[in-house]
């Protein structure tokens, strides 16, 4: 049975899709002399920044200087970022009636202290793993494993949702199942999902 949820970041709990966007052109305009195009996002969305900046032609050094830098400058756009309607009080109600909550994101422990943490959602996750706390990252199942170790709890007792093809690759990984967060996907569509979810109050429906 279900008693442990645990969410994705980004598309998921809070809608930073423009202001990633924004951040990402003014880098590949400054650096790249181009600009940033939607095939860029598709490319590096759900996939640590360092990763996402090599797939878009950067060395690993490059990407190590740049990944603090579109960190930084997509904070300056924190005013197109938002809490998906619904979201908190969902985790509210889960928190309130004993459920474990936690994170699992691509973000870095720095990106995600400085670009999610100041919405003030922290407190509702029993655990939340980032980019840092392993070896191996989405689709991979390691960090999703690794929080249900903190957790104490086994994978039929979790579901994992996320609104990427690499979340949903990660639970598979991770033999934990998946909820599809159609509010940040946007579609169903080719997704292998137990559980779709078009507002997070679906979630609910669930228990």
């Amino acid at each position: 049975m279900i008693h442990t949820f645990i969410f994705d970041v980004d598309g998921t709990i809070v809608d930073t899709e423009d202001s990633i966007f924004r951040g990402l052109d003014d880098i590949l305009q400054e650096h790249a002399g181009r600009p940033a195009t939607q095939e860029d996002m598709r490319t590096i969305f759900g996939i640590p920044g360092m990763e996402g900046l090599q797939h878009l032609g950067f060395t690993p050094e490059q990407a190590a200087d740049l990944h603090p830098k579109w960190s930084a400058q997509s904070k300056t756009y924190a005013d197109s970022v938002s809490i998906f309607a619904g979201m908190e009080d969902t985790l509210r109600y889960l928190k309130e009636n004993n459920h474990l909550l936690g994170i699992v994101t691509s973000k870095t422990k720095e990106s995600y202290e400085l670009n999610i943490t100041p919405y003030g959602l922290d407190d509702y996750f029993d655990v939340i793993i980032t980019s840092s706390d392993t070896e191996e990252h989405k689709p991979s199942g390691q960090p999703l494993t690794e929080c249900l170790r903190r957790l104490g709890v086994s994978e039929n007792e979790a579901i994992y949702i996320g609104d990427s093809i690499y979340d949903n690759q990660c639970a598979r990984n991770a033999a934990v199942a998946f909820g599809l967060a159609e509010w940040g996907s946007h579609t169903a569509e080719g997704f292998d999902a137990d559980h779709i979810f078009k507002t997070p109050s679906d979630i609910l429906s669930i228990l």
